[in-house]
């Protein structure tokens, strides 16, 4: 399926590189780009949009009034079940999955190399990453993916570059974008880092403020936009540097 704005972004990371670099992958550009999802009459766009992406709208809780509060839509109870094995690790949201063993310390996506430190901003020996990216089409509620504590959070600032393909091979946007981080301990997996990233258009990271979660409880929401989210720690799941589509509560990883 066609990436959402994708004449837009070959541009923007084709010949107007260095002015998507000075300017343009800024929180300023994100917010102006998506002010009019937040009018009244952008509701209109909705029913469109679903049809074109192949949403189904049964899946959600209604009563949406502007296209942002769509975007940001809850799951009715029961549409996306969590596994029952509580001796496993589950995919934080709707997306597509790819799984990184870092037992050399490094792990290589979209062009670039990437250590457990470089995504979160400080000293991190994880030997494992799963990347999970979220398409504008997906739903943009995410979940804690074991039950744990929330030790700390805290931001890392950056640039908002998009995160799909168009980027690839020239912006390391794991280790350069926008990122919020949570540390959470667990007692299965140890302590786990749980990164959401922000992107073109996904200036607005909002996650609860909670300290002690449940395996498939919400933890958060993205802003309009795509974006992505990475879980580093001490799990094994079969390496897949191919993204792989997954649903919010699926089973993709174990305790070592």
């Amino acid at each position: 399926m066609t990436e959402y704005g994708s004449a837009g972004l070959k541009w923007l990371y084709g010949p107007l590189l260095p002015a998507t670099n000075a300017l343009f992958a800024r929180a300023w550009f994100s917010r102006l780009l998506a002010w009019p999802s937040t009018w009244k009459r952008s509701a209109a766009s909705i029913a469109p949009f679903a049809a074109k992406w192949g949403i189904d709208l049964e899946e959600y809780e209604p009563g949406w009034t502007t296209f942002d509060e769509f975007f940001t839509r809850s799951f009715r109870s029961g549409a996306r079940p969590v596994d029952p094995d509580p001796d496993t690790l589950v995919a934080p949201a709707d997306s597509r999955m790819s799984v990184y063993d870092l037992g050399v310390g490094t792990f290589t996506a979209k062009g670039f190399e990437y250590t457990a430190s470089s995504i979160v901003g400080r000293d991190c020996a994880a030997p494992a990453a799963a990347v999970f990216r979220l398409r504008v089409d997906d739903c943009h509620r995410y979940c804690f993916p074991a039950d744990g504590e929330v030790l700390e959070t805290y931001e890392i600032p950056g640039r908002l570059h998009t995160v799909g393909p168009y980027s690839a091979g020239i912006v390391p946007v794991l280790a350069e974008n926008y990122r919020m981080v949570t540390v959470f301990e667990t007692a299965r997996f140890g302590t786990l880092h749980i990164v959401e990233v922000g992107a073109m258009l996904v200036g607005r990271i909002t996650n609860h403020p909670v300290r002690w979660a449940r395996r498939g409880q919400e933890k958060g929401f993205f802003g309009y936009g795509g974006s992505t989210i990475v879980i580093l720690g001490d799990f094994t799941a079969k390496p897949a540097a191919t993204e792989q589509r997954v649903l919010l509560g699926t089973a993709f990883g174990r305790a070592r």
